[in-house]
């Protein structure tokens, strides 16, 4: 402060400095010198007068809180509340009900009286099964069938129910006649105009074979038909066929065959197995399609593969007592090895070692390499009745033309009275017809699917 100028004016005194900025300055407590006692109020208008001092305007605001504080009416605490008028809710004019309601003895007006012709027609649900017994077992087994024919489902009375199939799950070995290896029988080179190349499906290559252009002419290659069981994990991840044998005391074997496979699994029968290797003998022995060996593999049993994973832990056991001796294989403990009852075969559940071949039944028909997809459209053809008569073999033999006509009579009927009526035949199974096959290598090595 360089400069201080008093100016009178009669009113009150102003001071002015001679400064750029005003200071700002906030008063808390002002003591004096001397050791009297003053008052809050003094204390107050003294601060309130030297801010007016270096300010050009009062700015001092005295501060009012009007709030009501009320002790709370428990007395053991020492709480405050704050005490505010109740808020104001404004209900809105309604109607009350008493006033909608009409008297007892009040006639009923025009729009509550209805014509029974002008009311829609009620659509009933069937009901019947509430004038039976009440049991508790048979309450929401049947569904109600409602008798409006548009949601209605037409019922096909020919059409069998469904029924849960019933598995044979004992061995196939007498099922096949023997021997279940035939060589092939000539060098005769295939006739390539006998049949046409099978062109039902595009083919899937299996790695490394990822084109038709690694084909080998001049090798040997084998198809596999699977009687049970599933394939290599390999082979049905990339849609190979599986295969299943329904008991021969199915009470409705006929109805369970499949006359086409539509699905992912061939399902068999013993009489269409017996067939089927007959059917492959024909073809061996009609020399068509060039050097054809058969042959057919029945699945370990379940017995044989646990007395061999013992025999293997045994000699793990054995090598581990004796440092220096090491098993010439390695083998999974005894706890993977599962037998599954379901298809009277043993399987290891193990990541490490997926299914093989010796796990499931299967037919293998060897050939020469060029000849593999024409032999694909024979196997196609195979055909069977279920009545297997001996003129139905003869005829199938017969019509080896490859192309298997179906009989002009589209009726079905056999041409022949008995007392005085037709007799009908009984339908056709084209149980490969829709198959997913697996062609393997002269190493048993997965060269396409089919």
């Amino acid at each position: 402060m360089s400069h201080r100028q008093v100016i009178g004016d009669g009113a009150r005194t102003r001071t002015i400095y001679e400064t750029q900025s005003l200071p700002r300055c906030v008063v808390h407590q002002i003591q004096y010198g001397t050791t009297a006692a003053t008052a809050a109020k003094v204390l107050l208008q003294e601060g309130a007068n030297i801010v007016e001092q270096v300010r050009d305007g009062r700015i001092w605001h005295s501060v009012k809180v009007k709030v009501g504080y009320d002790s709370m009416k428990n007395a053991s605490s020492r709480f405050l509340t704050i005490s505010a008028p109740p808020p104001d809710i404004k209900f809105s004019q309604s109607a009350r009900v008493a006033d909608t309601v009409r008297n007892w003895a009040e006639p009923p007006t025009a729009e509550e009286i209805f014509a029974l012709d002008d009311l829609e027609e009620f659509e009933s649900t069937d009901l019947s099964n509430l004038f039976h017994k009440n049991d508790a077992r048979s309450q929401g087994t049947k569904r109600p069938t409602p008798l409006n024919p548009e949601y209605s489902e037409p019922l096909n009375q020919d059409e069998p129910h469904k029924k849960f199939l019933r598995l044979d799950n004992g061995s196939l070995h007498r099922i096949i006649p023997q021997p279940h290896t035939k060589l092939s029988k000539s060098l005769i080179p295939p006739d390539f105009n006998v049949i046409k190349a099978y062109d039902r499906t595009l083919p899937i290559y299996l790695h490394p074979h990822l084109s038709s252009t690694n084909d080998d002419n001049f090798g040997r290659r084998a198809w596999i038909i699977p009687a049970r069981g599933f394939l290599p994990s390999a082979w049905t991840e990339a849609g190979a066929s599986s295969a299943v044998v329904l008991d021969t005391q199915h009470p409705d074997l006929s109805h369970s065959l499949d006359r086409i496979t539509i699905g992912p699994t061939i399902k068999w029968s013993h009489l269409a197995l017996a067939e089927f290797w007959k059917y492959l003998n024909t073809l061996r022995d009609l020399n068509n399609l060039g050097s054809l060996g058969i042959s057919f593999h029945p699945a370990q049993s379940a017995s044989v593969r646990l007395e061999r994973e013992k025999e293997k832990l045994a000699l793990l056991d054995s090598s581990e007592m004796q440092p220096g001796l090491h098993p010439p294989y390695t083998t999974l403990p005894l706890s993977s090895v599962i037998v599954n009852l379901q298809s009277g075969q043993s399987s290891i559940t193990s990541g490490t070692r997926p299914l093989s071949l010796r796990d499931c039944d299967y037919f293998k028909v060897y050939h020469d390499s060029n000849i593999s997809m024409h032999l694909r459209r024979a196997l196609d053809l195979f055909t069977f009745r279920l009545d297997s008569e001996e003129e139905e073999q003869s005829e199938q033999s017969g019509e080896f033309g490859m192309t298997f006509p179906e009989s002009s009579n589209s009726s079905g009927l056999t041409g022949k009275e008995e007392g005085g009526s037709m007799r009908r035949k009984k339908p056709k199974y084209c149980l490969l017809r829709g198959a997913r096959l697996v062609l393997v290598d002269d190493r048993s090595k997965g060269v396409l699917i089919a």
